[in-house]
């Protein structure tokens, strides 16, 4: 998904990382730049220890949700924010609606548009 914002990216990434903090995503600090920045989150299964055994030696992946913000200069002080989104295995039904919550936040919040490719 890509979006024109009328902010500057600093100001876009410094926001979206607010934003996606208070939705369960942990920044990557190592993953940071000034134009891009990477976020996740992992859904831990609360079993109890027996329960739990047998998906421990099975080998299961546990289910992780990822965000790659992409902030690039438009001119005149605006941004084109590119949202990149993939997970990693099954997690809960939450997640399959971020990218429209993170749509809907963009243009509510940040005041942007959907930038047709």
């Amino acid at each position: 998904m890509d979006f024109l914002v009328e902010r500057p990216p600093r100001e876009v990434l410094n926001r979206a990382e607010t934003h996606l903090w208070l939705r369960g995503f942990r920044a990557s600090l190592s993953e940071r730049t000034e134009t891009t920045a990477l976020f996740a989150r992992t859904h831990a299964t609360r079993k109890g220890f027996l329960k739990g055994l047998p998906s421990a030696f099975v080998g299961a992946p546990t289910p992780v949700q990822k965000i790659r913000l992409l902030a690039s200069e438009a001119g005149e002080g605006r941004t084109r924010l590119t949202v990149l989104e993939w997970r990693q295995g099954e997690g809960p039904n939450g997640w399959a609606h971020v990218e429209a919550e993170l749509e809907r936040w963009v243009v509510e919040e940040l005041g942007g548009t959907r930038w047709p490719l």
